[in-house]
């Protein structure tokens, strides 16, 4: 009894393990990309077929090889680069042994060995990774031509995504301006137009919609591609030659005015001074399509610094903060009159009034407030057929509570639209709406007699309050009646 139970025990076993148990479905994930790499391009081997034609055996497979390289590459190999270089001093024997049409069996026999394929791929530095002679036809009379097909990998650079974009090259900014004049102190006007160039470059780059091509380093990086094609590199580098992009749009600025100056006024009744400044700047912009050269955007662009109003007081002026936060305002305006013209900020995600934007980095600055307009039904010009945009209805404001160099974060306020069947594209950003001034209290009125000064534009501090008696002289010749003349 006790081994037939043992045995039914067994059985049950077995017929349990032999049961396929079906797992529950994987559910979809969407998991955030944590690795972050840089897409800088990768090289990949391309198999194709190409015929060549020649005089000799080692013609014929030069001419293959060309075309070959050609179909994957394009037209970049030249006869005389290193890779080329090499292969025609390997295939020169071959004219020796057919001896001008002479001894073709035992060519052909060489061309078609391993051994040869072998030093084809090692003779080509890289650019052919796999190489083999399918087929030799020696001319058929005196004055004939080798025909030669063949297989062969060709090392092809595949450009990173970001290539794809528009590619955009800022040009140097120009003045006709030696200096500009902060504060009476005389800035060389070469390190403001290198800074700010710069800056533009930094904040195109972060906003990451175009591919920001570099014109400043063209010594450097023509090094690095001498170095490759030298042979001095890593075989399959040898792809990259040839790769270098040109630009779709080119940016170009001109300063034409940019100033924050001292104004001093000597009282005529004290050895007093009266110290204000002021300022203002301009750049004309324009974006030109590289290809036909046709202006596609053309603006002035302009900013007024805060003023800091006369007085007799040290307002501990900073002219390195006041020159930093005119150049700020320059690249945020540039910046925005590209990418409004370019690639408009839209709603990419939203949950609620919680949004994200297509775009961070300085297209957009933290805490401020823009308004966001609803895109509605495309009109067309009814002469021409040229495409006038959008109709367009104002949504909402957005408020910016967190910027990444791609993104940025806020949330929406005073919503004027049903957004639950609004597609996310069509919620574009539009202007900054200007902060509210401050309320005034009534029991912060300053003393009587005493002129409030605002904070200066780049000031390491605000001017200290008037006291009854500024700005007359110590001896108090208000209370005399006396009135200052400037």
């Amino acid at each position: 009894m006790k081994k037939l139970l043992l045995a039914a025990l067994m059985l049950s076993m077995f017929t349990a393990c032999g049961e396929k148990k079906e797992l529950p479905p994987m559910k979809e994930t969407t998991a955030p990309n944590l690795t972050q790499t840089p897409d800088v391009g990768k090289v990949e081997q391309v198999a194709v077929t190409a015929s060549g034609t020649g005089i000799s055996a080692g013609a014929a497979i030069n001419d293959a090889l060309k075309t070959a390289v050609q179909q994957v590459n394009g037209a970049k190999v030249e006869s005389n680069s290193t890779s080329m270089s090499g292969i025609a001093k390997l295939t020169a024997t071959l004219d020796v042994e057919t001896s001008a049409g002479k001894d073709s069996a035992k060519a052909t026999s060489t061309i078609q060995g391993q051994a040869f394929a072998e030093q084809i791929v090692a003779q080509s530095k890289g650019m052919v990774t796999s190489f083999k002679v399918v087929k030799t036809t020696p001319p058929s009379g005196s004055g004939g031509q080798y025909t030669v097909d063949i297989e062969a990998k060709i090392a092809k650079f595949k450009a990173p995504a970001d290539a794809g974009k528009i590619k955009i090259v800022v040009a140097p900014l120009k003045s006709d301006k030696t200096s500009f004049n902060i504060g009476g102190k005389a800035v060389p006007a070469n390190e403001v137009l290198a800074a700010i160039h710069q800056q533009i470059v930094d904040s195109l780059s972060q906003t990451g919609r175009f591919s920001v091509l570099d014109r400043q380093f063209e010594g450097e990086l023509q090094n690095e591609m001498n170095l490759i094609s030298s042979g001095q590199a890593v075989n399959t580098d040898f792809a990259k030659l040839g790769q270098t992009l040109s630009a779709d749009l080119v940016w170009v600025g001109v300063v034409n005015d940019l100033a924050y100056n001292k104004h001093v006024r000597k009282l005529k009744t004290s050895d007093r001074e009266l110290v204000s400044y002021s300022g203002a700047w301009s750049v004309s912009q324009r974006m030109i399509n590289l290809a036909t050269r046709q202006i596609l955007q053309s603006t002035t662009l302009q900013g007024t610094p805060p003023a800091i109003e006369s007085t007799t007081l040290d307002t501990s002026f900073d002219s390195t903060t006041t020159l930093a936060n005119i150049k700020n305002d320059i690249v945020k305006k540039a910046t925005e009159a590209i990418l409004l013209r370019t690639f408009p900020i839209s709603v990419v995600e939203r949950d609620g009034n919680n949004v994200v934007l297509s775009q961070g980095g300085q297209a957009v600055s933290m805490n401020a407030r823009y308004k966001i307009f609803l895109q509605g039904k495309e009109m067309k010009d009814p002469q021409t057929g040229q495409s006038l945009g959008n109709m367009e209805s104002e949504c909402c404001e957005v408020v910016i509570n967190r910027v990444t160099p791609t993104l940025s974060y806020g949330v929406l306020e005073n919503v004027k639209s049903d957004l639950k069947t609004v597609v996310l594209g069509a919620l574009q950003v539009r202007e900054s709406v200007p902060p509210k001034p401050p309320k005034e209290e009534a029991n912060e009125a300053p003393e009587s007699g005493a002129k409030e000064v605002p904070k200066a534009f780049g000031a390491k501090g605000g001017a200290k309050a008037s006291s009854a008696k500024e700005p007359g002289s110590a001896d108090g010749e208000k209370k005399r009646g006396k009135k200052e003349e400037w």
